[in-house]
């Protein structure tokens, strides 16, 4: 019977101690999860600005008690959603808006490049079970690159008395030209406040640069913007143009090496195979004028833009007018007009003083003829009149008539013609050149542009009347040679090649323009932009390179050092042996020299 009681007793005490103990492990949780919310609320107001946030978690998390005891605690909009890692079909979640942060609950820290793809810009925070090691193991791997903005958080495994110690982690990317990653332990969360409030827990990434990373770059064949030239003697080749400058230029400012190649696509047009290869993942960059566009900017991510060009019209010009307008430019088309006026009219009062009469000339009109060459002679002759005669009337003193008429009319004449002849030739005016939409419907011009990149679209949907008028019948052609090579070849019906302006100008003066000494069948760009494009970078989508490209390129164009890029490369590729830039007809006051 005492042994029965002992053994009630020993159950009871049991009972109660083991009560207390799952009371304290109960307390010991609850405590641990206010404690990471308040981390968690902590960063939010402090770094999130207000944007929406994304919640994600996995099982493990989703059958924890946190979950329900953090939530209602957020002050701003959020979503949440699980995922399950364990099914076969792993894709990311995709959303629309692009002003958002994200808070992940991962038990293996692995799985992020299946809930998210890779985020250059927004804000990741990751809380996970994992050790210490682990997440170091995870902040130096291939995968933590993809994530620039990351902050991981994890137990502390040193725990001690009533405290919840939380680390925060973070990683320092390329520190070498390998792109090796390493783990820092920025500060931790001890009672409910950070052991290092100073500290950022989202610093400034890539601050010295990529360490001489080398960066594989996909160059399109592109002049002026990139120019692929061959070595002599050698299989190499060599690049040089306005992109590949400006490309050398970010290397030496944020410290890496550029690696130009062509693309590796033959089949496909440069600017096609170049970004292909992006798509492909066989480059990081590609470059080669690549206009920025929404079928770009949908599918790539790309860098401020560095250059404005623009489309528009080559056609064929001169300089030298034609031979009738030489001889009748001097005067203009009224003038001419008064001057046979005068010598019809000077008829009816000298037929006064001939043998002819006014009646004469009414019934005989055959005899005007006769009479409009006796004014002829004697606005010209020198005192010698020939048939008819003048026999009587104020005729018989045909001297006196002769030189009143000379001196009045005909030096008078003489002398203004001469004038404006030498000022014509001194200030001439040159024919008119094809600079608007209506000049080339006016004059009925055929149109073409190419056939590829994007040129034999961007046009089909332009709101202009007239623009609609012009490109109605538009003609699509393989390269930009063959379209300058169309507009130097018409002759009995105008054609005028749409296409770029940098472009255009480069091919122009290095292949087709004359010297000016003939003064003929000059190539013009006209003045007018018909549509204005941005020339950018391709990377791929959330690039690590997009932001920091940017912000130098941004830089570089306030201080005006793409400016003297561009015009670096005139001087040293668009130029003649004697310093002169190629020529092309761009206006007429005064062609380029350089």
């Amino acid at each position: 019977m005492k042994i029965l009681i002992l053994l009630a007793i020993l159950v009871n005490i049991l009972y109660y101690v083991n009560c207390g103990t799952i009371t304290k492990n109960i307390l010991r949780n609850n405590s641990e999860s206010k404690a990471l919310a308040g981390l968690l609320v902590h960063i939010i107001n402090k770094y999130f600005d207000d944007c929406a946030i994304i919640i994600i978690y996995d099982a493990h998390f989703e059958n924890s008690e946190f979950l329900p005891h953090f939530l209602p605690k957020i002050t701003q909009t959020f979503v949440h959603k699980s995922l399950n890692f364990s099914l076969v079909d792993k894709t990311q979640i995709a959303f629309n808006n692009k002003n958002y942060n994200y808070i992940l609950f991962l038990e293996n820290l692995s799985t992020i490049k299946y809930a998210i793809d890779r985020e250059t810009t927004n804000k990741i925070v990751i809380v996970t079970t994992a050790t210490s090691w682990l997440v170091n193991d995870f902040l130096r791997s291939h995968t933590s690159k993809s994530y620039i903005n990351l902050l991981i958080i994890t137990q502390s495994a040193r725990k001690k008395r009533n405290e919840n110690a939380y680390l925060l982690y973070t990683h320092k990317l390329y520190l070498d030209g390998v792109g090796t990653s390493k783990a820092i332990l920025l500060t931790s969360w001890i009672n409910n406040s950070l052991t290092k409030p100073h500290v950022l827990l989202f610093p400034d990434k890539l601050q010295d640069g990529f360490k001489g990373h080398r960066i594989l770059i996909s160059t399109a064949h592109q002049p002026p913007f990139a120019i692929r030239k061959a070595i002599a003697g050698t299989d190499e080749i060599a690049w040089d143009g306005i992109d590949v400058r400006l490309i050398k230029l970010l290397g030496d400012i944020l410290n890496f090496t550029a690696d130009f190649r062509p693309p590796t696509s033959t089949t496909l047009s440069p600017i096609a195979a170049a970004t292909n290869d992006i798509r492909m993942g066989l480059a990081s960059i590609a470059i080669g004028g690549i206009y920025k566009t929404t079928n770009i900017t949908s599918r790539f991510d790309t860098s401020f833009g560095h250059i404005e060009d623009c489309a528009s019209f080559l056609s064929l010009a001169s300089t030298a007018l034609p031979k009738y307008r030489a001889v009748l430019g001097p005067f203009q088309i009224t003038v001419w007009i008064l001057l046979t006026c005068s010598y019809l009219l000077a008829i009816v009062p000298l037929t006064m003083n001939s043998e002819y009469s006014l009646l004469s000339l009414l019934t005989h009109p055959s005899r005007t003829s006769d009479m409009f060459w006796f004014v002829f002679s004697t606005f010209t002759n020198c005192f010698t009149v020939k048939n008819p005669l003048l026999n009587y009337g104020l005729g018989k003193n045909s001297t006196a008539i002769l030189i009143g008429i000379y001196w009045v009319f005909t030096i008078i004449v003489t002398s203004c013609y001469t004038s404006s002849i030498i000022a014509f030739i001194t200030v001439p005016v040159y024919p008119t050149a094809m600079e608007t939409v209506e000049q080339l419907l006016r004059y009925r011009y055929r149109i073409g542009t190419l056939d590829h990149d994007g040129w034999e679209k961007w046009f089909e949907d332009i709101d202009d009347p007239m623009a609609q008028k012009l490109l109605k019948n538009i003609e699509c052609i393989p390269s930009v040679e063959d379209g300058v090579r169309n507009v130097s070849r018409a002759y009995f019906w105008p054609y005028a090649f749409l296409g770029s302006k940098t472009l255009l100008e480069y091919i122009v003066q290095a292949n087709f323009t004359p010297s000016w000494i003939t003064k003929r069948s000059l190539m013009h760009i006209s003045h007018e932009c018909f549509m204005k494009f941005g020339v950018t970078f391709v990377l791929p989508r959330k690039s690590v390179y997009t932001e920091a490209f940017s912000s130098v390129i941004y830089r570089a164009q306030q201080t005006g050092l793409v400016e003297k890029i561009v015009q670096d490369v005139k001087w040293d590729i668009q130029r003649t042996a004697t310093g002169k830039l190629l020529q092309v007809q761009r206006s007429y006051a005064t062609p380029d020299t350089g």
